[in-house]
């Protein structure tokens, strides 16, 4: 009988669950630094970050290892373990005691040719895992990408022009209150062009963010409170 493969994925060292209790101690969690919660609230943070639309950042930590790791591991090797492994540390790390839930969950779509190469959307999967967890619905049809070219290496000002007509949304019925869900979060400008077409066919509609990971210009430090 051939034996489970009993590693850590970060480390390989020997470990009965798929990240070992040491890699864990070793991820620098945006709460461990005294940033909970709703991260707007502190400039360090949402000074960096585009939020027009939305009223709400949630976060697990910086975008690096093993955030990156584990995103990477899920976008280009396909390996599902690692959206398990986000949303389980996202569900720990990044509600307060009187945190309110949204009715639903609204992972943010990909380009089609994207889809159609990798067969999954990471968003998606990460928003699956999650909803599992804090009993809530997801909602894959609320949102397609119509056009655009790819984010990565452009500038704030050429993303959100990119961005302007690239997204078809529609709200969701019966809800008043969302998370948009991504995997990394790098200037805000995606979340924030869809959640202001959101609040366009509903102004009273409440935006969250909910990202595994956020790209930031300059290092955190722990956060006066």
């Amino acid at each position: 009988m051939r034996l489970p493969n009993l590693v850590c994925m970060l480390c390989n060292q020997y470990s009965d669950t798929p990240v070992c209790s040491f890699c864990k101690f070793d991820t620098r969690f945006l709460l461990q630094l005294n940033y909970k919660g709703n991260l707007l609230r502190y400039p360090a943070i949402s000074q960096q970050f585009r939020h027009t639309g939305y009223s709400c950042l949630r976060a697990c930590g910086e975008y690096v290892w093993p955030f990156d790791t584990l995103i990477h591991n899920t976008k280009f090797k396909r390996c599902l373990i690692s959206p398990s492994i986000l949303a389980n540390w996202f569900v720990e790390m990044c509600f307060d005691d009187d945190s309110l839930l949204p009715d639903c969950l609204l992972p943010v779509p990909i380009q089609l040719r994207r889809f159609i190469r990798r067969q999954f959307n990471q968003s998606t999967e990460i928003a699956r895992q999650i909803g599992r967890a804090i009993d809530r619905p997801i909602n894959t049809d609320w949102a397609s990408r119509t056009g655009g070219k790819t984010q990565s290496g452009l500038s704030r000002a050429e993303r959100l022009l990119n961005l302007r007509q690239a997204f078809t949304v529609q709200v969701p019925e019966d809800v008043h209150h969302v998370a948009i869900i991504d995997d990394v979060m790098t200037t805000g400008t995606t979340a924030d062009v869809l959640a202001r077409q959101l609040r366009a066919q509903n102004p009273d509609i409440i935006v969250e963010v909910w990202a595994m990971a956020i790209t930031l210009r300059k290092p955190l430090t722990k956060a006066r409170l």
